[in-house]
């Protein structure tokens, strides 16, 4: 570069990426904070007993003052938290407005609780993810620690507690009756099982069989199941659900909720899931409302999506040597070259509006 280009540099270009890098880094710090408060309590603590001091919720939680003071001052700051002056040290905290359906709520269709854990899990794993960039590697999901999981079931319960049933069933033709006839479902992917669990609580006929390979989340799928009731009508197993359909049962429905992106092996993946399906059956898609064509610069919800694919899809998904992980930028006419691939004859998007999800169903 040329004295020249230097001096026909944009500066205003310049600055309002200075501004938006500011504005990204005010967000994580924050996003920390709110983890903190959600890891131990305090937010729960305020709720049940505020108006509240600091000290008085030292001794409420058993946490350390002098952090609580700090931690209280700046979610005061943020406008999380309300005071009822100016004194950090004595006057009394309580929640704002929306912070007890954004935060305390994990059912709540505003529960935002889950993006907050997503920074400590890709901090943690984020020393292997810079290794990656150098040798190709994958970055397993157990790398990111207990707070993988606990980011992935809180983002995606509320919708399935508050959705699922009411609106996006009633939206596929047929879909209602065949699960209220007291149909046999798979739900691939499963995780802490919420999908399984509300198709359950919605459908007192069905039988659904929860698969995913990680540990952790079939056992959270397990509690979650006994704790709403649903555990002698919803079964869960670790299994690779590329195998699903070896000698097992023959299902009506067959659902991929938000993670065939995440897969090492989606074509696999999906003949498994058409393998499984009884006569006349389907196979139901969930996967990130990417858009159809490249925009750049694209939108705030594209930003996101292109950035956990960067930092948490893709690198998961490249965990096996051989993987064709898509990541979270799935446009329709991938989804349809892969299903094309498993043996499908049509794929369907379904009339449901969501801003962050598309869906399909894949027909034999």
């Amino acid at each position: 570069m040329t004295t020249t280009d230097v001096n026909k540099a944009d500066p205003q270009a310049a600055e309002a990426l200075l501004g938006r890098m500011f504005g990204a880094a005010l967000g994580a710090a924050e996003l920390f904070t709110i983890y903190l408060g959600d890891r131990h309590g305090i937010y729960q603590a305020i709720g049940a007993n505020g108006p509240i001091t600091a000290s008085e919720l030292a001794e409420r939680t058993g946490l350390d003052h002098r952090y609580l003071v700090e931690w209280l001052q700046s979610q005061a700051i943020s406008g999380l938290l309300t005071i009822d002056g100016t004194d950090v040290w004595t006057d009394r905290f309580e929640l704002a407005p929306g912070v007890r359906e954004a935060l305390l709520e994990p059912s709540s269709p505003f529960y935002a609780g889950g993006l907050a854990a997503i920074v400590p899990a890709t901090g943690r794993a984020f020393p292997q993810l810079v290794e990656a960039f150098r040798t190709g590697a994958g970055v397993p999901y157990t790398a990111y620690g207990e707070e993988a999981v606990q980011a992935q079931e809180a983002l995606n319960r509320p919708a399935y507690v508050n959705s699922l049933a009411t609106e996006w069933v009633p939206a596929v033709p047929g879909l209602h009756d065949v699960l209220s006839a007291g149909a046999r479902v798979a739900d691939l992917g499963t995780g802490a099982g919420w999908s399984a669990i509300e198709l359950a609580k919605a459908y007192p006929a069905v039988q659904v069989d929860g698969y995913d390979n990680d540990e952790d989340s079939i056992s959270r799928a397990r509690r979650n199941a006994a704790e709403q009731g649903v555990a002698h009508r919803v079964d869960f197993e670790v299994r690779d659900i590329t195998a699903v359909a070896a000698g097992g049962p023959q299902y009506d429905v067959v659902t991929f909720f938000e993670c065939l992106h995440d897969l090492a092996h989606p074509v696999e993946a999906l003949t498994a899931a058409r393998t499984a399906l009884a006569p006349g059956g389907s196979v139901i898609v969930m996967d990130e409302r990417a858009d159809e064509v490249l925009t750049a610069p694209g939108d705030e919800v594209q930003r996101f999506l292109a950035a956990a694919s960067t930092i948490w899809c893709t690198p998961q998904g490249l965990v096996d040597e051989d993987s064709d992980v898509v990541g979270a930028i799935m446009r329709p006419d991938q989804l349809r070259h892969l299903a094309g691939h498993a043996g499908y004859g049509t794929v369907d998007v379904l009339p449901i509006e969501h801003p962050f999800w598309r869906f399909y169903r894949l027909n034999p």
